[in-house]
């Protein structure tokens, strides 16, 4: 199929109206009682291995660019 048939198709699903028999909790529920917790603990990983995760790149691209002539080679 074309590319111009796709988007007829996934327009004319996205323009379909259909009713939604859902209630959607302005609280969050249970879902925001879970996710927090676990996007708090991701957050604090990354903001604890963030400063290691640098050190090893600039590590990797100073290897990789190799010995510089102003630096003294250690």
């Amino acid at each position: 199929m074309s590319k111009g048939i796709w988007l007829l198709v996934i327009l004319s699903f996205m323009l379909l109206a259909l009713p939604a028999y859902a209630y959607g909790d302005p609280t969050g529920g249970m879902l925001f009682q879970v996710l927090m917790p676990a996007l708090a603990a991701i957050w604090g990983l990354c903001i604890i291995f963030a400063n290691g995760v640098r050190n090893g790149f600039a590590k990797l691209v100073r290897r990789l660019r190799g010995p510089n002539r102003d630096q003294p080679v250690s």
